[in-house]
């Protein structure tokens, strides 16, 4: 057979072949031509989770199909960080557990993949970077199958069609200069070294890199760490400082979800139970049960409470876990363990309240605890009590006034609060209050308690008023007060003349208010009934916004002329059941007597203000009683 006969085939097989492999690459070069000059559907970050984010099960609590059902709150946070939104920072101060980081991730492969450009993502460290490419970018690059989409794929820089993809640590300054980005997605910046190798603050080095880019985003994404000292507060506050709000399903009114509104059960013996929690509405005070978490969540908002902020920010609790993730009742098991212990108190405010740490404010009070202790006295005025004692507020619209039962070892129990509305100038607004003062208030036996002394604000612009009741009832120690600030005051001092007309010619009483506030403070921590427990009548009077009230300062450190000095400060715009209880801690005083040898001897102050007797004035003493 003839050479050219056993050749021919072989020359028409080769040239259909390479006809194919040309008609392939024509093809290739088209689609891409094609798909280069199609513009990418007009979708936010969110959008385009929910239509192509795979999650990795071993990088994620979850696996399979992005929802953004799951983590609603985050839907705003991604849509901001989308091209479409022209903001260019956008804050997010968080607790654990509620998918900060699964949103860090979405922002960046929405980049890579729909709009492509420079991005840098910074951890805390070197390491801490490490770990992430290695636990959290890996396993899900391979989930989206990303793996043959990078050139020059290194564990800190990608690169890809139209962009690269940097991933470094906030902890090294060569990472952070020289490299132009238009998204810069920053982990956990409240762990980032205040100065980063000598070259300033990395926050501000990261702000350098996007300077020149129109469309720049930077996402500043981080649990809190130490007030004053917290990046990610300051970023928030700076910001519009949104809250997640959910609608209550008693009343529908919006409300965050915070531990103040938390409420449970204890038993018998006042052990708590932290698997009855609920939420109570600061509205209407219904409350409900965590399963309704996702229906309430998918009815939530965003509300900015900052209208002069410099951009978005948002403050999200662990309370917003999803259901599955942390639960409600592990925040309150965890809160009961830790407090008291100011290292544990400080993990729970970071982690699962999202809220920076107040190192002035170690042991962190909380109102809705008290509001739990409200009991039952079953009398008007328990078997324990042995003196009672008054402290009265006063405003420009109204008095308010609380009387405290006191027993051995100053151990306190509420026996009533008053808010009296009214012009003090009004003559009706004091007889309210001597049908208050002058009252009898009975044990279950029948005997009857009166108030022993009382202290009456005069501060304000009352002044003149409240000197003119007092100065009528001295003899029955009731007297005008005035508070004064300052380390190791006494608790009360000796009466001063307030030089006004005869009409007004009252006594003025001096109260060391921080020594009452320190002593105060530290016994409204004790846990069990016994010297210094305060105890709370179930009362309409003794609700939330009044422990709120009654826990509304906290003690502040400050230099002043070189000094450390100490001051207490508001926390809260109201604070006057705190106000009321001081001045009647202070009225003990007044009295000259020893609650601890009444209580021994098994007697009370029974003595009946309506029967006056003529005496010599009563000295005022401020010894006998220790704090």
């Amino acid at each position: 057979m003839a050479i050219e006969e056993l050749t021919e085939p072989r020359a028409v097989a080769q040239k259909a072949e390479r006809s194919q492999v040309l008609h392939e690459n024509v093809s290739f070069c088209l689609a891409g031509i094609i798909q280069g000059l199609t513009p990418p559907k007009n979708l936010t970050i969110s959008q385009w989770a929910a239509e192509t984010r795979l999650l990795a099960g071993e990088a994620s609590a979850s696996k399979g199909k992005w929802t953004n059902d799951r983590t609603p709150y985050l839907v705003e946070i991604m849509d901001m960080l989308s091209p479409q939104n022209p903001c260019a920072d956008v804050a997010f101060m968080k607790g654990s557990q509620i998918g900060g980081t699964e949103c860090m991730i979405n922002t960046a492969l929405y980049y890579m993949l729909q709009s492509p450009c420079p991005i840098g993502l910074y951890q805390t460290t070197d390491d801490a970077a490490a770990d992430f490419e290695r636990q959290r970018l890996a396993p899900t690059f391979t989930a989206m199958k990303m793996d043959k989409y990078f050139t020059n794929d290194t564990a800190g820089c990608k690169e890809y069609p139209g962009g690269i993809f940097f991933l470094g640590s906030g902890g090294s300054a060569s990472q952070l200069r020289s490299k132009p980005l238009q998204v810069v997605l920053c982990d956990e910046i409240s762990g980032w070294p205040l100065d980063c190798n000598g070259e300033g603050d990395p926050c501000d080095l990261v702000k350098r890199r996007t300077t020149n880019f129109p469309r720049k985003k930077r996402f500043w994404n981080s649990t809190p760490t130490v007030r004053g000292k917290c990046r990610i507060t300051k970023k928030f506050e700076v910001g519009d400082q949104r809250y997640y709000n959910v609608p209550c399903p008693h009343c529908g009114e919006l409300h965050v979800w915070k531990f103040g509104y938390m409420v449970w059960d204890r038993d018998e013996n006042g052990n708590h139970l932290p698997w009855t929690v609920r939420m109570k509405c600061p509205h209407c005070g219904g409350e409900y049960q965590e399963w309704r978490k996702t229906e309430l969540m998918a009815l939530g908002q965003w509300v900015p409470t900052n209208e002069n902020g410099a951009y978005p920010s948002y403050h999200l609790s662990a309370f917003y876990s999803p259901l599955g993730w942390y639960s409600w009742e592990e925040a309150v098991s965890e809160f009961l363990e830790a407090k008291g212990d100011p290292q544990k108190m400080k993990v729970w405010t970071n982690n699962v309240a999202g809220e920076a740490w107040d190192e002035d404010n170690q042991v962190k009070r909380d109102y809705s605890d008290l509001e739990l202790r409200c009991e039952d006295y079953g009398c008007e005025v328990p078997d324990e009590v042995v003196l009672l004692t008054a402290g009265v507020d006063t405003q420009d619209d109204r008095l308010e006034c609380e009387i405290v039962g006191w027993g051995k070892g100053l151990e306190s129990w509420s026996i009533g609060y008053w808010m009296i509305p009214g012009d003090p100038d009004l003559e009706e607004v004091w007889e309210t209050l001597d049908g208050i003062l002058n009252a009898p208030y009975s044990k279950a036996d029948g005997q009857q308690l009166y108030v022993a002394a009382g202290l009456v604000d005069s501060g304000g612009h009352k002044t003149s008023a409240v000197y003119k009741y007092c100065s009528k009832r001295e003899w029955r120690k009731i007297y005008a007060s005035i508070g004064a600030r300052g380390p190791n005051r006494p608790v009360i001092s000796r009466p001063g003349s307030t030089k006004k007309s005869s009409a007004e010619n009252a006594k003025l009483i001096t109260v060391g208010t921080d020594t009452v506030k320190d002593w105060f403070f530290n016994v409204l921590n004790y846990d069990k009934p016994g010297p210094g427990f305060c105890h709370f009548p179930i009362s309409e009077n003794y609700d939330g916004e009044h422990f709120r009230q009654l826990t509304a300062e906290v003690k502040k450190s400050r230099m002043s002329r070189g000094f450390l000095t100490y001051a207490y400060e508001k926390v809260y715009e109201r604070n006057e059941p705190l106000d009321c209880r001081v001045y009647a801690r202070a009225a003990i005083n007044l009295t000259g007597l020893d609650v601890d040898k009444l209580a021994s001897l098994g007697m009370s102050f029974t003595r009946n203000p309506a029967q006056r007797t003529v005496r010599k004035p009563a000295r005022v003493i401020n010894q006998g009683l220790s704090l």
